[in-house]
């Protein structure tokens, strides 16, 4: 049986976080994120990828225009689980009542570029490397969301 026919916009988009223009690219995929969940009236999420033992990032896109921005510790050694969890901790992100995770919830009308710029130091906190990313997306159904422009 042949493959199916690849899915628009099911394929990753690329984040050099050592490039200064990852915060562009971000901006622009946060823009399409919020786009998709206004336009569909889905919510929708935005998986940030990292490499093995580091954490990876979910920004979640609310109907009412709000970003929350989420991390879990699951894949962590117990010293980057606490390396990271402070540093977080200290940027503002509400540490989980599990001691699994953090959360940080940012409010309707935050600008793209803000999360943005969260997003990428919450990525690069506690050592994790400053390397390529996969970003990819996903609404409430399962859809793929083109976080191109």
């Amino acid at each position: 049986m042949a493959d199916p026919a690849p899915t628009p916009g099911a394929e990753p988009m690329s984040l050099d976080l050592a490039d200064f223009d990852a915060v562009g690219l971000l901006t622009e995929a946060i823009v399409s994120l919020r786009a998709h969940v206004l336009i569909n009236e889905l919510e929708a999420a935005a998986t940030i990828g990292a490499p093995s033992g580091w954490h990876r990032l979910v920004l979640n896109a609310k109907n009412g225009g709000s970003s929350v921005l989420v991390v879990r510790f699951n894949d962590l050694s117990v010293s980057r689980t606490k390396n990271v969890a402070t540093a977080l901790h200290r940027r503002g992100w509400q540490l989980d009542e599990d001691h699994e995770g953090a959360t940080l919830r940012q409010a309707p009308g935050t600008p793209a570029t803000d999360v943005a710029f969260e997003v990428l130091a919450a990525l690069t906190v506690g050592g994790a490397p400053h390397d390529v990313r996969e970003l990819q997306a996903t609404d409430a159904t399962g859809a793929p969301v083109e976080l191109r422009s």
